[in-house]
């Protein structure tokens, strides 16, 4: 009885922090797409805040800041950015260097 109370107890908790989230359907929508559209969705994002990135190598989902979801990706040439995408779609890369000047997430890499 006791451990299906802690069950309970620790499922609610999971579902409100999960509805406490603000949705983010373009990070969403992003997440589904194959490796290739990924990569090449976040090249473009890259490019266009006038960084270098030449291709993606790796990239991946580093979690919440705020009311913006993180991406970290590994450019070559280029080096590592963070992506934080806004739920209005908005994007701000910055390189992973310059995150712990600026009080922001430190990038991740699965």
């Amino acid at each position: 009885m006791k451990n299906r109370f802690v069950a309970l107890v620790v499922a609610l908790t999971a579902f409100s922090a999960a509805a406490a989230q603000p949705a983010n359907p373009f990070s969403d929508r992003l997440q589904r797409l194959s490796e290739l559209q990924r990569h090449s969705v976040l090249r473009r994002a890259v490019l266009d805040a006038g960084e270098s990135c030449k291709r993606v190598d790796r990239a991946g989902l580093s979690g919440r800041y705020k009311n913006l979801v993180m991406w970290t990706a590994r450019c070559t040439p280029g080096g590592d950015y963070g992506l934080f995408i806004g739920p209005d779609a908005s994007v701000q890369v910055r390189p992973c260097g310059q995150l712990k000047g600026l009080g922001l997430p430190q990038c991740w890499l699965p």
